[in-house]
């Protein structure tokens, strides 16, 4: 069959576009942007009154994970080092580690109490409303 490649492999659907260095590039830049993101949202959330946003930053996380380790595949220079994109990769990669391991922290220390916390993450005071007096 003449449409076959001469490698011997099979053939890619689409030629390969989707797996080539340039999605792989985008994907590993887009693992560092969501790494970076996910890490100050995980400190400046306000986590205290809103435990659920724990789940959703760690989310955040393990989708640059995600993204990082994805984009990483395909990233060699031609004498097999790395590019400066896969190194982006794998730094958006073990930020969103990060982000996991805080969140991690941030519901033990929430949940337990007594541990020290980012000031973003403290519960709201309120003041208490004495019944008849008017604000």
């Amino acid at each position: 069959m003449s449409g076959e490649p001469p490698s011997g492999e099979p053939p890619v659907w689409g030629g390969g576009a989707v797996d080539g260095p340039g999605w792989s590039a985008l994907m590993a830049w887009t693992g560092l942007v969501l790494g970076t993101a996910a890490l100050l949202f995980a400190f400046a959330a306000p986590l205290g009154s809103q435990p659920s946003g724990i789940v959703w930053v760690a989310l955040f996380g393990a989708i640059a994970v995600w993204f990082g380790f994805a984009g990483n595949r395909q990233l060699r220079d031609a004498d097999g080092g790395r590019r400066v994109s896969s190194i982006a990769g794998l730094i958006g990669a073990a930020l969103g580690v990060l982000t996991i391991a805080v969140m991690a922290y941030a519901w033990l220390a929430l949940m337990l109490g007594g541990w020290p916390v980012p000031p973003a993450w403290e519960l709201p005071v309120e003041t208490p409303v004495i019944p008849g007096s008017e604000v």
